[in-house]
């Protein structure tokens, strides 16, 4: 019927416009109009308010905060050693002079940051990027594989505020790894734990110096 493909029409830009606004142009915004600690603050507002929504929503089950059952720790920590060893490597072949460089370097930084890092980056990113984007977003596409690999393109696109394309191919291919997690145990506590750990990994091997 017509009112029916209208509707469609509609609900299709609706969410195409959305998807575009909070992975494409609020990055963009962040990466060309703001400067030093106010490229903060987009992520910031955006959590909070995705978190508010999601608290409210019928449709999302609160306990997906701070559910901890059913998980299979084992695998979790072989995966995170595994690729630890392998940005380990990256690291020792590629940029050997950053090894270990910020808790050498500057020790006190390296523990603020890591003290800081789960409120300024993880726990909005995994509201925006997972809690809310698998919530609003996993009826528009048909394929979940299609789902799963264009959140690893928003992701890796929103670290082109940092400028470099270690970064961005970084947080790429590491998104399908926090997707994983979430889609398997439906739980944001579970992948910002995960997403903490692997951020104080490549922070303590050197990394950070691309995520800054």
């Amino acid at each position: 019927p017509y009112f029916w493909k209208m509707k469609k029409n509609r609900y299709f830009v609706r969410k195409t416009f959305e998807l575009l606004l909070l992975y494409v142009a609020i990055p963009l915004f962040t990466k060309y109009q703001l400067h030093g600690i106010y490229n903060l603050v987009p992520l910031l507002g955006m959590g909070l308010l995705l978190f508010l929504l999601l608290f409210r929503s019928k449709r999302f089950h609160n306990r997906r905060f701070l559910r901890l059952d059913s998980v299979n720790w084992k695998f979790l920590v072989g995966r995170f050693l595994l690729l630890s060893a392998l940005v380990y490597g990256f690291i020792r072949f590629f940029h050997q002079d950053l090894l270990y460089y910020l808790p050498q370097q500057n020790l006190d930084r390296y523990l603020l940051t890591v003290a800081l890092y789960p409120f300024w980056s993880v726990i909005p990113q995994e509201i925006v990027y997972r809690g809310w984007y698998y919530h609003r977003y996993s009826d528009f596409f048909t394929n979940e594989k299609v789902s799963v690999l264009v959140n690893s393109v928003f992701f890796g696109f929103s670290h082109i505020v940092f400028g470099n394309w270690v970064a961005i191919c970084g947080a790429f291919l590491v998104s399908f790894v926090f997707s994983h997690t979430y889609r398997k145990h439906n739980s944001l506590l579970i992948v910002v734990i995960e997403h903490f750990f692997y951020g104080v990994m490549i922070f303590s091997l050197g990394m950070g110096r691309f995520f800054k």
